[in-house]
């Protein structure tokens, strides 16, 4: 017989054995959160300070100061800060990784704790909590930094860190998933394999266009003369804005080409620039003209990456049962291959001040559409062409012969030879 205290306890546990998670085990989340809020933003504001100190003819305050260093984090979550005359918009997707990093990190620290304690990990509701929390502290730095100088707007800086901070923390559960069928499998698996293979040949075309370029990029450090801990900080600053720059190589390769200024393009037809930001990095951008016709072939590119990335799924995943499932979890796992792209372009575009530079980087629904088709194209590709090798490989004649020895034994009356157990 049981008792009243017993049964409760029997109750919160799932099939697995694990004590149910209730309000009180989800409340470490938002510590989480606004550690994973901190490391970030604390030593972002630190270097701020140094570079204040560094600067002899600075006339900011240390509060001014400490507001450049919140509004660079909250550009690196989406947010566009409104200046005076103009506003910016463009993420430094290297501090975007960093935040949500540390958001992965926070989490499973959370995840680590429920495992050890023999609790559940609640893969929707943690998800759900630490988003919301991480959202809430972005709008809470953008409403603290907001000044006459400079604001950051409010709903972009909600939705940006709940699309950074969601993202860390859906990696970090990620092992903690429901199963889901076969179909949505591998539609995100060959979506998300997709993304990571355009975002690795975006980062190879910025080192080689680095490479290429670094006479310019070094004599254009040289003529800023910025000194030792300036060096320093543009160095890093510009480390910063490196996947950023790898967000537009990508849209290079997928022939959508990106602006740096209005009325300019950077594509695989030809290059159309005026005068540039004092930026060194900038140095690595394509001399103005026609540029080969070989450049062209990069396009191919977005449609090796789909065909690559449904033929590892189908290695590696699960198998999807028939011609035309597959082919429809290549056509999708291409449109979310394609939303992918369009929100890291949509983070590595936006305005950069005002007049000329209020149009820089790509645009995000022209790549994303077209990054979308041609993935597409290659995942549907690779399937048909999986289908024709088994089908050429499947194709065996096979003949059968009579066992003329066992006809005449039994012609003869004699009994079939018996295997041994029979």
């Amino acid at each position: 017989m049981s008792t009243p205290t017993d049964r409760p306890a029997r109750a919160r546990r799932d099939p697995s054995g694990r004590v149910r998670a209730s309000a009180s085990d989800l409340a470490p989340l938002f510590p989480a959160a606004v550690r994973a809020v901190l490391t970030v933003l604390v030593p972002l504001l630190a270097l701020c300070v140094v570079g204040w100190i560094a600067s002899v003819r600075s006339t900011s305050s240390l509060a001014a100061v400490a507001r450049v260093g919140a509004e660079l984090w909250l550009l690196a979550h989406g947010s566009t800060v409104a200046i005076v005359g103009g506003s910016i918009g463009i993420a430094p997707l290297g501090l975007t990784l960093l935040a949500g990093l540390s958001a992965r990190r926070a989490v499973r620290m959370w995840v680590r704790d429920q495992v050890e304690s023999e609790r559940e990990v609640p893969f929707g509701r943690a998800l759900g909590v630490f988003t919301a929390c991480y959202g809430v502290l972005a709008l809470f730095v953008a409403l603290v930094s907001r000044s006459g100088v400079g604001a950051a707007g409010l709903l972009s800086s909600l939705l940006g860190g709940c699309l950074v901070g969601g993202t860390g923390a859906l990696v970090a559960l990620w092992p903690h998933r429901p199963v889901v069928p076969a179909f949505a499998a591998a539609v995100g698996r060959s979506a998300t394999t997709a993304t990571l293979v355009l975002v690795a040949l975006g980062s190879l075309a910025t080192v080689a266009a680095l490479v290429h370029g670094r006479a310019d990029v070094l004599a254009l450090h040289r003529a800023l003369d910025p000194g030792v801990v300036g060096g320093v900080l543009l160095t890093l600053g510009q480390a910063l804005l490196l996947p950023t720059f790898a967000v537009w190589a990508l849209a290079w390769t997928s022939g959508t080409g990106f602006a740096v200024g209005t009325g300019t393009s950077v594509a695989p037809g030809g290059t159309s620039l005026e005068v540039l930001p004092t930026l060194p990095v900038l140095g690595a951008l394509p001399a103005p003209g026609p540029t080969p016709g070989l450049a062209w072939a990069a396009v191919a590119l977005p449609v090796l990456a789909g065909a690559g990335a449904w033929w590892l799924h189908s290695r590696r995943g699960p198998r999807v049962e028939g011609l035309l499932h597959r082919c429809a979890a290549a056509l999708l796992g291409g449109l979310g291959a394609g939303l992918a792209v369009a929100v890291l372009a949509a983070f590595a575009a936006g305005p950069l001040g005002h007049g000329r530079m209020s149009q820089v980087g790509p645009d995000a629904l022209l790549t994303g559409v077209v990054v979308a088709g041609e993935v597409a194209a290659g995942a549907v590709l690779a399937v048909l062409l999986a289908r024709a090798w088994r089908a050429w490989r499947g194709t065996t004649l096979v003949v059968t012969l009579p066992d003329t020895s066992a006809a005449r034994g039994h012609q003869r009356g004699e009994e079939p030879p018996k295997l041994l157990g029979d």
